[in-house]
């Protein structure tokens, strides 16, 4: 329960954040701004078509200004035309009359119109509100019996200043015209959004225009204002905000309010011939009288700009049929900042999910919110906040993106932290880590006192195996090690694994003797049997051991003295281990000096080329060598190709080197046949692992046999087994295009390697070479013989020649050529020799 409590608050951040966030920035006039832009737009969206049948609009534009002026002179109008204007409208059946003209100051003829509203008590003239006096006073008793009787806390706009009509047109009250505030206040961006139904001064309250008309004539309707929820007027009930306002739902066609020019209601006002109007255009309707002359009011509102004078009558009619909006409800609110934080939610359920589900959900909730919020303005009209909910659900995604980035970034660490200090296959502390560990290790050692051993572990055969049956028994043989190893030691010692076939083994607060111990229990733990792929598999190891303190006070000395005993017990054979003792490190450096100066052998032309003979054992005539190269050392003298080949081989100098050989020799050859002896046939060169993985190896030979101008059929090229099954089919692609060459191919050391019957059949060779260990002992052991003989009726079977290695006495050449062994060389016939004795070789035999 308290994971899952944990979990919950552990994701429950990222959508309270987002609130929070969103809250703070609601404060900000740029979100403000942004909000009713969203609003204007949805409205603009939502907007419907309506035609308003129970309003008529008189126009006193430009064209009817001009056409009036010989009847009426230029404006403004002399009073007794508006008093004319509204007898005939009362004859024709007006329900009221609003007039969105300011009759504030005294005029020709205002008896007249005095009169005609008297005549016509329906009538409703502008009154105008100012945010100052602008020194101008009027007195306030002007207003008795034509403010409203409404509740102290109604909301209202209030102002300081106000214009009225004349007294003579509103007094007294209810005789003659009412009155009604045409003044608005646009939002901070110059739209209007919002009608003020009151407007209060100095404690007395006057309707708007358009609301006024509504109860023009009779009396002034009770008031009820419903905090949250609007206000009551006589029979009507509207949405208000706090100030009292009703936010107006423009309708989206320009024509919704039937007009009339002034000029036409004129002329059949003065009795025009032909120019009547049927009193079914007037009757019952309620009639706004203004200008949208070029000096009239223009109102920039959500659905463009419009004149004033329609602004009234739109709002009059909006309020008659209950067409406004309604201002945004918490519980709306609420309801889609819920449906916003779903995918925020949803993450207590599923704390990371891919991007792409995150964004699907996210892009739905959205899609949701707009539906709704677009559905409440086209048919609830009610308004709600779409930036809002939508900014909640951006600020909850962006958090999500970070949240994830986090983690992302806290799983790469993790990742990069097992990669530089985990082995991905046995789970071992690699070399990073194992340098981090001892030195862990070595401060508690030092702080106790006490010794710790490392010991450096080399399997030996592991790369043949993972190459002969795969990657995937040798990674299965390496978890095998890492178990026995585990078992070999304590919990609290350290196994790491270091390389392909090299583990290291920490043991802590042990003397030599132990860590000799423990070293011998790993090597026996190692040599039991492996049964992997179906078969019985063995390996052997070596170990080196070096102790802290008495070997080395750091890492890096514990480890090199370590890997010094390593190589010496790897001289001394399979399953051997070797303590760490300062001759050892002598030996080292000796070992290294040599492997510089190997570098400089090749410019220094140290290196020279002995060639041992190959005897023909029938005839016994010499029909071959075979070319052995020898280091010249100007110090160590003759060294032999045990002591320098394996440095070549580890720093990759046996590229270069078999190069030399290979040039040196095919160009001795030439040299031999030059001067007549044409009996030596071919001559042999050994190629090294190294050599036969390199793809450009046939290239390289076809380029020095052009360079000599030496017949590939006098050149022999041997592989030994182990080089040739580490990738038996690129073996036999690239021994094919050398036997294509007509070089002769030799199989080295046949017998001492891990080769395939199959794979020997497939191998284009042409001779098999008999180690020297089977033919040393053929006179004495059974068995070696045996397999010598096995060996060469099996190579004459596959048309192969067979060459036998190590002959060294009669008895062994007897035998072989007993058995129909082809050809023979060792140190019966002849060491290897210089090409200068070869020339003068005589077999003595």
């Amino acid at each position: 329960m308290f994971i899952v409590a944990a979990k919950f608050i552990h994701t429950l951040w990222i959508p309270l954040t987002a609130l929070a966030l969103t809250w703070a920035l609601s404060f900000t006039p740029l979100y403000q701004q942004l909000d009713v832009f969203f609003l204007d737009k949805q409205t603009r969206l939502a907007a419907q078509q309506h035609f308003f049948q129970d309003a008529l609009v008189i126009d006193i534009d430009d064209t009817s200004l001009r056409t009036m002026q010989p009847y009426f002179g230029s404006w403004p109008y002399k009073r007794d035309t508006f008093a004319l204007l509204l007898d005939y409208l009362g004859e024709m059946g007006a329900r009221a009359v609003a007039f969105d003209i300011l009759f504030a100051d005294q005029r020709e003829h205002d008896g007249r119109l005095r009169e005609a509203i008297a005549r016509n008590p329906n009538v409703v003239l502008a009154t105008a509100m100012r945010r100052e006096t602008e020194g101008e006073e009027q007195a306030l008793t002007d207003l008795r019996g034509l403010t409203w009787d409404v509740p102290s806390e109604l909301p209202s706009f209030s102002w300081s200043g106000i214009q009225l009509p004349l007294t003579s047109f509103t007094q007294p009250v209810p005789d003659y015209a009412g009155i009604g505030v045409v003044s608005v206040q646009a939002d901070r961006d110059g739209i209007l959004r919002r009608f003020p139904l009151f407007h209060r001064i100095d404690g007395q309250v006057i309707p708007s225009l358009p609301l006024a008309t509504h109860f023009s004539g009779t009396p002034h309707p009770s008031v009820h204002f419903t905090p949250g929820n609007g206000m009551q007027v006589g029979p009507f009930n509207w949405p208000t905000d706090k100030e009292g306002a009703v936010h107006l739902f423009y309708p989206s066609n320009t024509n919704s309010v039937l007009t009339m020019p002034f000029a036409r209601i004129a002329m059949a006002m003065l009795g025009s011939p032909g120019q009547e109007l049927s009193p079914a255009m007037i009757r019952g309707k309620t009639v706004f009288i203004g200008s949208t002359a070029l000096f009239a009011d223009r109102v920039h509102t959500p659905v463009g700009e419009i004149s004033g004078l329609y602004v009234l009558a739109i709002t009059h009619q909006s309020l008659a049929q209950n067409l406004v909006l309604t201002p945004s409800r918490w519980y709306w609110t609420t309801g889609l900042l819920f449906i916003a934080l779903v995918p925020a939610l949803l993450l207590v359920r599923q704390p990371r999910r891919p991007a792409l589900a995150g964004a699907i959900i996210s892009l739905g909730a959205a899609f949701i919110v707009y539906l709704i919020h677009l559905s409440l303005l086209y048919w609830l009209k009610q308004e709600s906040s779409l930036l809002l909910p939508l900014l909640t659900l951006l600020f909850a995604n962006m958090l999500e993106i970070i949240h994830s980035l986090r983690l992302m970034n806290k799983e790469h660490k993790a990742k990069i932290h097992v990669l530089t200090n985990i082995d991905t296959l046995t789970l071992l502390p690699n070399r990073f880590a194992l340098h981090a560990q001892i030195t862990h290790a070595i401060e508690g050692a030092h702080m106790n006192k006490s010794s710790l051993a490392v010991l450096l572990i080399d399997l030996d055969g592991f790369n043949t195996i993972n190459d002969t049956l795969g990657a995937e028994t040798g990674d299965q043989m390496l978890l095998d090690v890492t178990a026995r190893l585990k078992s070999s030691v304590r919990t609290n010692d350290i196994i790491a694994r270091l390389g392909d076939d090299e583990f290291s083994i920490v043991i802590n607060g042990v003397k030599a003797d132990s860590a000799v111990l423990c070293a011998q229990k790993v090597l026996n733990a190692l040599a039991q049997p492996y049964n992997l792929a179906g078969q019985e598999l063995h390996i052997t190891s070596n170990i080196g051991i070096s102790l802290f303190p008495d070997d080395g006070s750091d890492v890096t000395l514990l480890l090199k003295n370590a890997g010094a005993a390593l190589y010496n017990a790897k001289t001394q054979g399979c399953n051997s281990y070797c303590q760490f003792t300062p001759d050892l490190n002598r030996d080292a450096m000796n070992r290294l000096l040599l492997e510089n100066q190997l570098h400089q052998a090749l410019v220094r032309d140290e290196l020279v080329l002995f060639y041992q003979p190959q005897i023909n054992v029938q005839s016994g005539r010499m029909i071959g060598v075979e070319a052995l190269v020898r280091w010249n050392h100007p110090e160590h003298g003759l060294l032999f190709p045990d002591v320098f080949i394996p440095m070549a081989e580890s720093s990759g100098l046996i590229l270069p080197l078999g190069e030399w050989v290979l040039r040196t020799a095919c160009r001795q050859m030439q040299v031999w046949h030059a001067a007549g002896l044409t009996h030596i046939n071919r001559v042999a060169i050994n190629l090294s692992a190294r050599q036969f993985e390199q793809l450009t190896l046939p290239a390289l030979v076809a380029s020095v046999l052009k360079e000599t101008e030496l017949d590939a059929a006098h050149l022999e090229l041997e592989i030994t087994e182990s080089a040739a099954m580490k990738n038996p089919q690129r073996s036999i692609e690239i021994l094919n295009m050398l036997r294509n060459m007509g070089i002769t191919l030799s199989l080295d050391d046949f017998g001492t390697g891990h080769s395939s019957l199959t794979y020997l059949k497939l191998f284009p060779i042409t001779t098999l070479k008999i180690d020297k260990s089977f033919v040393r002992d053929i006179e004495t052991d059974h068995h070696a013989a045996e397999i010598c003989a096995s060996t060469i009726d099996l190579a004459h079977k596959l048309g192969l020649n067979v060459v036998a290695e190590g002959v060294e006495n009669a008895e062994q050449l007897l035998f072989l050529r007993n058995i129909k062994c082809g050809d023979a060389q060792g140190y019966y016939f002849s060491r290897p020799i210089s090409s200068a004795d070869l020339a003068n070789f005589k077999l003595a035999v």
